[in-house]
């Protein structure tokens, strides 16, 4: 069977609206563990392919946790996007990741994105104690998701509280 391409684009190659399929083709496609998820969106390649997803899990109206599976699909235009929902639609007042301790180019990149380092959780990927697999937890707060969607003079979510 063929793959199809999708269709429901947004301009800088992410399939929105399309939460369920979109989270059960990245589950599949990265071999993971289904955990809810309130938002998906799909990155595409130039055929209209899927080559990664967006997962936002774990909302609380406050916080919610990005997973992101697609290596090499990160760009300027998504990275506004994922801002622009995270202010625009969800409203939380912080984004958290985790990134594996042994993806030393991945710390690297999300600190300069702006994210700012949290702690650590042994045994986050893994039942053994060890660097393999310990996650590395990263924060960015609104304010600096404002920055990134292109937004000014956007008052923060604690002024809105």
């Amino acid at each position: 069977m063929q793959a199809q391409p999708w269709v429901a684009l947004m301009a800088n190659g992410l399939v929105v609206g399309d939460d369920a399929r979109v989270a059960a083709w990245t589950y599949a496609a990265f071999k993971l563990f289904p955990v809810p998820v309130i938002k998906a969106l799909g990155v595409v390649n130039e055929d209209g392919f899927l080559v990664g997803g967006i997962l936002f899990q774990n909302y609380n109206g406050v916080n919610v946790n990005l997973s992101y599976y697609g290596p090499g699909t990160v760009s300027g235009g998504i990275v506004r996007a994922i801002s622009r929902i995270c202010i625009s639609e969800l409203h939380v007042a912080r984004l958290t990741i985790i990134v594996p301790k042994k993806n030393k180019r991945l710390l690297r990149s999300v600190q300069r994105f702006g994210f700012r380092l949290e702690g650590v959780q042994r045994r986050f990927y893994g039942h053994r104690d060890c660097a393999r697999n310990t996650g590395v937890r990263f924060v960015m707060f609104s304010e600096h998701l404002n920055k990134l969607a292109g937004y000014k003079d956007v008052p923060s979510v604690q002024q809105q509280a």
